[in-house]
């Protein structure tokens, strides 16, 4: 966030969303996903469906900040083409097989959450720790092993070896958690321009506030006072449940690509088009679902924007099959 003027996530979706013309937003698919939350949401809060469970440490592991900080510099990019082997670890795919092979690593005495060591991984080490149950590869490697290099070293230089620094630092804001992020750690600072205009998308620093937010039950590390303010985080899954709600839709030029597995580059019109509009598209769900509950007249809490996304991302896992018609965009980068 330099001087130039840097759009936040809302109001960069937002910018998006009235000039996009791949991706357009529809108010009737918006009603229907709507509809489908509403259906979830339970006397008190949102109900998430059952897509499995991930592996990750007790709240009281005196380095659980530190392991959601890094199982957040390496989430990204889990995607494979088409009818190629999926990388899976015990079993699990996706962001759930890293959650597996940092859990392994961990019983298997590598020091993964410490700066002092992944700062400096081999390697070697690293192929041992990503080692999968089959002889797919994670995707992106080399990338993730910079990642790690980089992170390590930024949390060694200014923050005493612990991502718990920034949240002291950010004293229970998570916008001010997600400056300090963006402006020290150059993986997480996902930008683009569009228009003209400078967009921060920033989806992994968001979910890496809304992921220590979640984990601690937004307490302790995970108290936010202004969580509300965290958006979607602009991956590639949760726009493939929007588009199966009818709440988006792509050009037919964008859908034939999508079709034949053709990548769009990081920064290109059409990608930042589907990223904003899903952004917004999630902000005009949210707005629908707090006039909906209003009139209820109860005590149910609204669900934020991370919390839907979350809702999104594992209905899409439990209805996979369903999904398996709509093609999602592929990406290749560190960003998401």
């Amino acid at each position: 966030m330099d001087d130039e003027v840097v759009l936040l996530p809302a109001k960069a979706g937002e910018f998006i969303a009235r000039y996009a013309k791949h991706v357009q937003i529809h108010e009737e698919g918006l009603d229907k996903a709507c509809k489908e939350i509403l259906t979830s949401i339970s006397t008190s809060k949102l109900e998430i469906p059952d897509a499995g469970t991930g592996i990750h440490p007790n709240v009281e592991h005196p380095r659980a900040v530190d392991w959601v900080f890094v199982a957040d510099t390496l989430n990204f990019c889990f995607w494979s083409y088409s009818g190629v082997l999926k990388w899976t670890v015990g079993g699990h795919s996706g962001y759930y097989a890293l959650e597996a092979a940092l859990d392994r690593a961990i019983k298997e005495g590598y020091d993964i959450t410490n700066p002092e060591y992944y700062s400096k991984i081999t390697t070697e080490q690293l192929e041992m720790i990503m080692r999968g149950d089959n002889e797919a590869k994670i995707p992106l490697f080399t990338e993730r092993m910079s990642v790690l290099h980089e992170t390590g070293a930024i949390l060694l230089e200014k923050y005493n070896g612990t991502f718990t620094t920034c949240l002291k630092e950010a004293n229970k804001s998570a916008l001010k958690l997600l400056e300090i992020i963006v402006n020290n750690f150059p993986s997480f600072r996902d930008e683009a321009v569009y228009k003209g205009q400078k967009l921060g998308i920033y989806k992994r620093a968001q979910i890496l506030v809304a992921d220590l937010w979640n984990f601690f039950g937004g307490k302790s590390w995970g108290e936010f006072e202004d969580i509300d303010k965290i958006t979607m985080f602009a991956d590639y899954r949760v726009p493939q449940v929007l588009v199966y709600f009818g709440a988006l839709s792509y050009s037919d030029e964008l859908m034939e690509k999508l079709k034949n597995d053709i990548l769009l580059q990081s920064g290109s019109e059409e990608e930042i088009e589907i990223r904003g509009c899903s952004i917004h598209a999630i902000e005009l769900i949210k707005k629908r679902l707090e006039d909906a509950l209003k009139k209820t007249g109860g005590d149910i809490e609204l669900p934020n924007s991370g919390l839907i996304d979350y809702y999104l991302w594992c209905y899409r896992r439990k209805y996979a099959d369903e999904m398996e018609s709509i093609p999602f965009h592929k990406t290749l980068g560190i960003y998401y």
